[in-house]
């Protein structure tokens, strides 16, 4: 099945090229209504006039004929599965690629892309529900922030401030940053010491 898409793949390339119809077929000397045939995968094509054609947009024989690989199928078949609210032309997926081989690959690795991004967030969701140390560092920065935030919305507020209260709001500010600079560094130095132990775990050791 996947031969049949020749067609497909010379139409693309003709208009990547820019080339008219009417002019590619009167370079390889068949008519337009035969290259149009052609490329609406209505007629096979092969040999000399494949060749003719391949030289004519620049390309490889083997690139107009070459099916579209499975893994990149596979791919876009699992985007169209986990697509919320969408309903996919699956059964026109290797149509779609081999018409558009470079949007079907932006598609495809804009998936592979959400998924890990969506393995990421659930391995953090669990270790911030197991891991007593982690949920309470992350609070402890979170309140932090916001209390800075607080902070800095009293001292923008046009409205004046007694001097008094505008230097404790200030040396609550000092404080506050100095807090949220140290538990980010204690965070990031239990994170990687956490990643660390992960992988020496995942090493195997060596027989003796």
């Amino acid at each position: 099945m996947r031969d049949t898409l020749t067609g497909s793949r010379i139409r693309e390339r003709r208009q990547i090229s820019g080339l008219r119809q009417a002019e590619l077929a009167r370079q390889v000397g068949i008519s337009a209504s035969y290259l149009n045939l052609i490329e609406h995968n209505r007629r096979r094509i092969g040999g000399k006039l494949l060749v003719d054609i391949a030289n004519a947009l620049s390309v490889e024989p083997s690139l107009l004929t070459q099916g579209i690989e499975a893994t990149l199928i596979s791919a876009l078949r699992e985007a169209a599965a986990d697509a919320v609210g969408q309903q996919a032309e699956v059964d026109a997926l290797e149509e779609f690629a081999g018409r558009f081989p470079g949007w079907a690959g932006v598609l495809a690795q804009m998936h592979r892309r959400v998924v890990s991004l969506e393995r990421t967030v659930e391995t953090l969701s669990d270790r911030l529900t197991h891991d007593p140390h982690l949920a309470a560092s992350m609070h402890e920065v979170l309140s932090t922030a916001a209390a800075i935030r607080s902070t800095a919305a009293i001292l923008a507020d046009p409205q004046e401030i007694e001097p008094e209260w505008r230097d404790r709001f200030h040396r609550n500010l000092h404080q506050d940053a100095e807090r949220l600079a140290d538990s980010s560094k204690s965070l990031v130095a239990y994170l990687d010491d956490s990643d660390a132990a992960d992988d020496r775990r995942g090493v195997p050791s060596e027989d003796a």
